[in-house]
């Protein structure tokens, strides 16, 4: 009797650690970290104040070049992609020197494929035709 109680609880708790994972696998996703291919290469922009600058963004790393040739490169850890209207909002979160940073941008496709950060939205900038 006593043996059939703890078969009993053992597939009790055999089945609950099986829901358990389920569960958890069901809720958990991994972070996405696919970068569009249309992302993928130089943008620059004709702002006269960023005319030393640009980023180039690979399928593992978004690199800022900034005034001096100052280098930052990041390797990328999830991509969020948020669709509003006409346009796209990306969100890369990155980590550079084990720090995390995180860039959001408007990508619009219809006109012409730019690039919009969302924190200086008058600034267009281009892929090179060579990315």
């Amino acid at each position: 009797m006593e043996t059939t109680k703890n078969m009993k609880r053992t597939i009790w708790a055999g089945a609950a650690a099986i829901v358990l994972i389920l569960l958890v696998a069901w809720v958990w996703r991994a972070p996405n970290k696919q970068i569009p291919k249309e992302l993928v290469g130089e943008w620059h922009t004709t702002d006269p104040n960023y005319a030393d600058r640009s980023f180039e963004i690979d399928p593992a790393c978004i690199t800022f070049t900034t005034g001096g040739g100052t280098v930052s490169t990041g390797f990328i850890k999830e991509v969020k992609e948020v669709p509003e209207g006409s346009r796209t909002l990306y969100t890369i979160s990155y980590v550079v020197d084990d720090a995390p940073n995180e860039v959001s941008f408007y990508y619009d496709a219809n006109k012409g494929k730019i690039i919009r950060f969302k924190n200086q939205e008058k600034t267009v900038w281009k892929k090179d035709q060579a990315s």
